[in-house]
């Protein structure tokens, strides 16, 4: 009990710090979510208001073509346009041409034309002769009469061909953009030197308390004679976060996910438990294999008893049966006997001499509880056995079964059976494997031969081969590409090459599909002194 308590205070605890760190990523992105908002609009706004000062300064360019003409300056056609302009763009409040006789004077300075806003005060052309000694004839520049207010100057100073002219725009900074073309919730700052003019479209005040941080985005604007700087910035609020719908949702799955590591902590308790049932039962096991042991022993006495007397009583009978047989065998062949009659009564002793000599190596096996020994073994025999064994198979499936031995065939140190057991597992595993190509290229190849000091199996298909990835677990127990394949065969293999000190490897063919190799230890170099040598 007070280990589930344990376990339930800790999922509670690691459910909490969840919420709460999966809570401040919500709000880290729902702040960056709303900053890209914000330098998009601004990006947008930007773009307004530039396409907006550049059209200050076709203006300019329309009106001054007039005032060069060769002839005369055509000053009722400008002040026309000067009313047009005034009437389309309400932020230009006012179009003036005025000319003086020296820039420096303060006498001599005269308006031409003049069109400006109702109750806008009329332009003083004396107080930009600064200014507009210091342009450049053709390139406008701006300035400021009374800083603090939202309105500037654009003035154009003529070539001088034209004469001593100057086109002049007061542009109000606060009508370059409307309200309603910010996002709801902005505020807009436009600064052109000393003027300044601010738009709100539904711009919250500053708040107290915890509230999201105050952002904005400033842009400057790349214009050479009208350099506005602007400044979108917000006041968000909780709401604008639009948190709601993703707390929500990872409560939820924050919750599931706490079922669920609820669900694993049970199961691994019961894990727990299981394996402590599981020892329990391995040491009962235990017990019960070392009582098998001793009525195993106690078999083997009995046996071995058993098998004394039964080996002393059917002995002479058996030897003298053989020598009977053998010796009638060859009375067998003399002329004046019944030799067919003969041979199959003595054919019939032999073979109840050797069913008895079965019946005793069957109780030796019986006794023992060894594994199969290894032997001097011809691999040319086991692969004659394969080939006649698995001739008619081969054959039905169109696939070819090639034989290539040294002579004489090496002769391994190993169980014939299980030698056998590899080769047939091999052989069949690239029978299979050819099943996909066309019958002219089934063909798989049997090479024995002496490798390295060891005897050496190959066997070779030209099938597809091997998938790379598949390749490094070729061996490993229930690895298999076959759609019904278990994944033992080659692990069964690998085992018994293994146990007689040998080894296995796959690769594939440079020219397609797989070969196996199999090495093992050569039967000369593993007698004893004991053994008779060739």
């Amino acid at each position: 009990m007070k280990r589930q308590s344990a376990m339930a205070v800790v999922l509670a605890g690691a459910w909490l710090v969840l919420v709460l760190a999966g809570a401040v990523v919500l709000y880290r992105q729902a702040l960056d979510r709303l900053r890209a908002d914000l330098d998009g609009a601004a990006d947008a706004v930007a773009g307004l208001v530039s396409q907006r000062i550049a059209q200050h300064d076709a203006h300019l360019t329309s009106m001054a073509a007039l005032a060069q003409r060769s002839d005369r300056i055509l000053l009722e056609e400008i002040r026309q346009v000067a009313g047009a302009i005034r009437a389309f763009y309400p932020r230009i409040e006012g179009v003036d041409l005025i000319g003086w006789e020296q820039p420096s004077s303060q006498a001599g300075w005269r308006t031409l034309v003049s069109s400006r806003r109702s109750g806008l005060p009329p332009l003083e052309p004396q107080r930009l002769g600064a200014v507009i000694a210091a342009a450049q004839p053709g390139r406008p520049v701006s300035t400021v009469p009374e800083p603090g207010q939202p309105r500037y100057l654009l003035v154009k100073r003529l070539p001088p061909a034209a004469g001593q002219l100057a086109l002049v725009l007061t542009v109000d900074l606060a009508e370059l953009v409307a309200a309603d073309e910010l996002p709801m919730g902005t505020r807009l700052a436009l600064r052109l030197d000393g003027a300044a003019a601010g738009i709100d479209h539904g711009a919250a005040p500053p708040r107290k308390g915890l509230h999201p941080p105050a952002m904005a985005a400033v842009r400057m604007l790349e214009n050479a004679g009208q350099p506005i700087m602007l400044r979108l910035s917000r006041h968000p609020g909780w709401g604008d976060l639009a948190l709601g719908r993703p707390l929500a949702l990872l409560v939820l799955v924050s919750l599931a996910l706490l079922a669920l590591a609820a669900l694993l902590a049970v199961q691994r308790l019961r894990a727990v438990q299981a394996r402590g049932d599981a020892e329990r039962a391995r040491q009962a096991g235990r017990l019960s294999k070392q009582e098998a042991t001793l009525a195993h022993a106690a078999r083997v006495n009995a046996m071995g008893e058993m098998a004394s007397g039964i080996a002393h009583e059917l002995n002479q009978p058996l030897t003298a049966l053989l020598s009977q047989s053998q010796a009638a065998l060859r009375l067998a062949g003399l002329p004046g006997t019944e030799p067919d009659a003969m041979r199959r009564v003595l054919e019939a002793n032999v073979q109840q001499a050797r069913r008895a000599a079965d019946i005793l190596a069957r109780m030796r096996a019986y006794v023992g509880a060894h594994p199969p020994a290894a032997q001097a073994c011809d691999l040319g025999e086991v692969a004659a056995d394969m080939v006649a064994l698995m001739g008619a198979d081969l054959s039905a499936r169109g696939v070819r079964l090639e034989t290539q031995a040294t002579q004489p065939a090496p002769v391994a140190w190993v169980d014939r059976v299980q030698a056998g057991q590899v080769m047939y597992n091999l052989i069949r595993n690239a029978a299979d494997a050819l099943a996909v190509v066309p019958l002219e290229r089934r063909r798989i190849v049997l090479s024995l031969d002496e490798s390295e000091g060891m005897a050496r199996i190959v066997v070779s298909d030209d099938g597809p081969g091997v998938a790379p990835d598949m390749l490094p677990h070729v061996f490993e127990p229930f690895r298999s590409d076959k759609a019904d394949g278990m994944g033992l065969g080659l692990a069964i293999c690998e085992s018994i090459v293994h146990h007689f000190d040998g080894s296995i490897s796959a690769a594939n063919r440079p020219q397609g599909g797989a070969r196996f190799t199999v090495l093992l230890p050569l039967a000369r170099d593993r007698r004893t002194p004991q053994e008779p040598t060739a």
